[in-house]
C-alpha cells in the first residue's frame, strides 16, 4: 500500500473569478475581479479554458457580485500579494459561492500576456493597454534589485531555432 501523503479538498461549487494585479511605479493596482462562466462544456478544463476550435465555450466578464463581495475577492488579492512578498504580477484565481464566500484556489505568478488573457483584459477595465502591462513588466525587471544569491546558470539541451515575430 502507497503511503504517500494525498490532499483531499472538499468540492465548492460556485463561480470562478479572476484578480490581476500589477506593480507600477506608483505602487500595485488591482484589476477588478473577473467572472468565468462556462457555456458548453462539461467541465472548465486546459481545452475550454483556451477555447480549442473556436467554439465560445466560455466567456470572461466583469464580476457581477455586490459590491461587498467584489471587495471581499479583491481585499483578499491584495492580502495575498503582500503576505507572499510579490513582485511584478500576479493572477489570483478565486471560488465565490452563491453565498458569496470566497476561496483562493492559487496564485499564478506568471499570468498569461496574450491580448486575450484574462490579465490583459482586467488590465483594460482600469485603463490598462496591452503596451502599458508589457511596458510595466519591464519596468519592474529592470528596477528590480539584485539577488544577493547566486543565480542558476541554465542549461539548454540544444539551441532553439530563431523564428519571426508575431
Amino acid at each position: 500500500m502507497d503511503s504517500s501523503p494525498v490532499l483531499v479538498e472538499e468540492f465548492i461549487t460556485g463561480t470562478p473569478v479572476t484578480v490581476g494585479l500589477l506593480e507600477l511605479p506608483g505602487g500595485v493596482v488591482a484589476f477588478p475581479p473577473l467572472a468565468t462562466y462556462v457555456h458548453e462544456a462539461e467541465f472548465y478544463d486546459a481545452d475550454t479554458k483556451l477555447d480549442i476550435g473556436s467554439q465560445g465555450t466560455v466567456s470572461v466578464e466583469p464580476a457581477e457580485f455586490p459590491a461587498h463581495v467584489q471587495d471581499l475577492v479583491t481585499r483578499y488579492a491584495c492580502i495575498l500579494w503582500e503576505a507572499l512578498d510579490c513582485r511584478g504580477a500576479i493572477r489570483v484565481d478565486f471560488m465565490v459561492t452563491s453565498a458569496g464566500a470566497a476561496y483562493a484556489l492559487e496564485i499564478n505568478p506568471t499570468p498569461g500576456m496574450s491580448r486575450e488573457a484574462n490579465f490583459t483584459t482586467g488590465a483594460g477595465l482600469v485603463g490598462l493597454s496591452h503596451t502599458d502591462v508589457v511596458r510595466a513588466y519591464l519596468h519592474e525587471a529592470l528596477t528590480r534589485p539584485a539577488y544577493d544569491v547566486p543565480l542558476p546558470v541554465p542549461v539548454f539541451t540544444r539551441t532553439p531555432e530563431p523564428r519571426d515575430a508575431a
